[in-house]
């Protein structure tokens, strides 16, 4: 089984939810961003990097400042990563994206995000396809700015207009919605732990 390094970008606390959906799929270890430093090196029994969601605001050049060992990380590492929401713009932002913040944010919903690309990550379903996957952000990617960055747009929705990007030429993804939340105030969905499983099984190729 794949064993992850999850780096934990919530300012406080961790997401019980993204733990339980890796461990579904294989071991992992767990380090919070703080921790991480331009001297950094990933252990060699580490498949795959996991980047998490978090409070912080990608739009704030003080909170930015904070990651500063992520970005890093994530421009030197080259092992198959996954950026969730707020690591997922922080992937793009590290590669030269621009980023904003939505007029209207929206929390704790499942958004129906539309399948641009059937790419590995999305193995099973088809183009133009609308999934049901829990969302909760201010802040985005700005699609115009995805050229300079080697990443290409994948999906989309009526709300954002980047929901998840793959890197040209790393086995890099990043995802605005969290994938490992299936439930939503009562309601369940389990296409986001679908798109996790093709990371691992397309991506980070685990037996």
């Amino acid at each position: 089984m794949a064993k992850s390094l999850i780096v934990n970008c919530y300012l406080k606390g961790s997401s019980k939810a993204l733990l339980e959906a890796i461990g579904q799929v294989g071991d992992y270890k767990v380090i919070q961003f703080r921790e991480i430093n331009k001297d950094y090196q990933v252990e060699e029994d580490i498949d795959c990097v996991i980047l998490s969601g978090s409070a912080a605001r990608i739009v704030k050049p003080s909170d930015r400042a904070k990651y500063e060992g992520v970005v890093h990380l994530i421009k030197t590492c080259n092992l198959p990563t996954l950026g969730i929401c707020y690591g997922h713009q922080l992937l793009c932002w590290a590669f030269g994206a621009n980023v904003g913040s939505l007029p209207k944010p929206v929390f704790d919903q499942f958004e129906k995000v539309r399948v641009v690309d059937v790419d590995e990550i999305f193995a099973g379903f088809a183009e133009k396809e609308t999934i049901p996957l829990s969302e909760n952000h201010y802040d985005y990617v700005l699609k115009a700015s995805l050229n300079q960055t080697g990443m290409v747009l994948i999906a989309d929705s009526a709300s954002c207009e980047v929901e998840a990007v793959k890197h040209k030429s790393k086995p890099f993804y990043g995802v605005q919605f969290h994938p490992e939340r299936i439930t939503v105030k009562g309601e369940s969905h389990h296409e986001g732990h679908k798109v996790i499983e093709n990371f691992y099984r397309n991506i980070v190729r685990q037996p």
